[in-house]
């Protein structure tokens, strides 16, 4: 399949709806040199057959009518539809375009203030089919970069299960009697090998974007999430990741400050001269043992946050209920104002807690007299 198509699946019990969709993909690929992409589409009448295609085929989105057929005669108001989206929320990151008459079924998937469900795009079928060509075009490009990475995902997956995993089977098998347990093992693994293997490729070289986990992907609060206070700026959670493991272990948490470079961070951007020096500096954690850089970011709200310069001689101390976030439809329990805003990736996780320690574990020596 070439790189400028794109693969979906169309979950629809209409024949007449399946018949006009064919329509429009051929009428849509006859003009290559205006859309600059084509689609090959697959069709699946109820929510097993389309469950059924999504483990068989690699598809980049799936457009889904809400009501289907669950056995003959006509369709009846049922959640097969809504299951299915559901599903693939939770099993396959690929497009998801809700195609339906009954548009109000769709409301759970237009709650803003679910992160995952603002992602899934709802249309009316009385609006016809051109408007879900319209936002596949617009995803266009973040659909195609994806494919691209679980193939590069499975060709190292690939190197890994024929160079080690299979030649060493009897040995994972016979240590690890749970299944389960050995799954997870071998996913751990080939995730490790996959994330070292990817940035050996690139020189060690990564995006500031990959320094952080937006929003945080983890519900209990972890050492190296940001926390944003909206009368004292920024703070970074820093007490040991295996106090915080523990619930109950710990009553109390330690946080740093994080000194907001964004404006000057601007202002080097715009003068070209002596911009890259300073930058430079600045990520060398500006020479000084008592702070630590932190790339910019782009925060939840699509604004621009940061860089920062953590102060390690700036610290405070709140109870593990404060950094709880607060239910859906009530307060916190007590007058915290932090919210959690992101999580520090596993690679920036290491550099922050060592140099963090290493100011806490200088000891100093009296000063001497001059007399």
């Amino acid at each position: 399949m070439s790189m400028s198509t794109l693969k979906i699946l169309l979950v629809e019990d209409e024949q007449d709806v399946i018949s006009n969709w064919k329509s429009e993909v051929d009428l849509h690929n006859a003009d290559q040199s205006k859309h600059e992409f084509t689609i090959e589409m697959e069709t699946a009448a109820s929510d097993p057959d389309a469950r059924r295609m999504l483990e068989l085929h690699r598809f980049d989105a799936a457009v889904v009518d809400l009501r289907l057929r669950t056995g003959e005669g006509a369709a009846e108001n049922n959640s097969q539809g809504n299951d299915l989206v559901r599903h693939i929320l939770e099993t396959h990151p690929i497009g998801i375009a809700i195609y339906t008459g009954q548009s109000a079924c769709a409301d759970e998937f237009r709650d803003a203030g679910n992160e995952i469900c603002r992602q899934v795009r709802v249309f009316d079928k009385g609006d016809g089919i051109p408007p879900v060509f319209r936002w596949l075009a617009e995803q266009k490009d973040m659909l195609l970069r994806l494919r691209q990475a679980k193939a590069t995902f499975n060709g190292q997956t690939a190197r890994m299960f024929f160079r080690s995993i299979w030649p060493r089977w009897e040995t994972w098998d016979s240590q690890i009697s749970d299944k389960e347990e050995l799954a997870k093992a071998l996913i751990r693994h080939i995730v490790a090998h996959v994330h070292d293997a990817l940035l050996d490729a690139n020189d060690g070289q990564v995006h500031p974007e990959e320094a952080y986990f937006v929003p945080p992907l983890k519900e209990r609060p972890e050492t190296g999430d940001l926390f944003v206070d909206q009368q004292n700026g920024t703070w970074i959670l820093v007490t040991p990741r295996c106090d915080l493991a523990n619930p109950g272990k710990v009553e109390t948490v330690l946080l740093a400050s994080c000194n907001d470079l964004s404006e000057e961070w601007q202002r080097q951007l715009e003068e070209s001269g002596r911009a890259k020096k300073w930058m430079q500096r600045m990520m060398q954690h500006d020479r000084s043992s008592k702070q630590h850089f932190l790339h910019p970011m782009v925060a939840p709200d699509g604004s621009q946050k940061g860089p920062w310069m953590v102060q390690f001689h700036k610290l405070k101390v709140l109870s593990v209920d404060e950094l709880k976030d607060p239910p859906v439809d009530g307060e916190r329990s007590q007058s915290s104002s932090l919210k959690r805003m992101a999580s520090l990736s596993p690679l920036y996780i290491p550099s922050l807690v060592e140099r963090f320690g290493a100011y806490f574990s200088r000891i100093g020596t009296p000063d001497c007299s001059s007399h």
